[in-house]
């Protein structure tokens, strides 16, 4: 009997490892998804950054030709 709860016991042990370590692999997930996902908006703010600047040189360049 005393064996048999030793190895409930460790069991359970086993098992709430794993849970935390899942838990720690899912904050880290999560906190690159973040990191990821700012790094896209700062990409789409530059894109259009550069569009804008693409127009500004288009509408210049109209400007010269004869």
């Amino acid at each position: 009997m005393e064996r048999m709860k030793n190895e409930i016991v460790d069991t359970l042990q086993n098992l709430t490892a794993i849970a935390e370590e899942n838990s720690a692999g899912t904050e880290q997930a999560s906190a690159s998804m973040e990191e990821q996902t700012a790094a896209i908006q700062e990409i789409a703010g530059a894109s259009e950054g550069l569009t804008n600047l693409a127009q500004n040189l288009q509408s210049a360049i109209h400007k010269f030709k004869i």
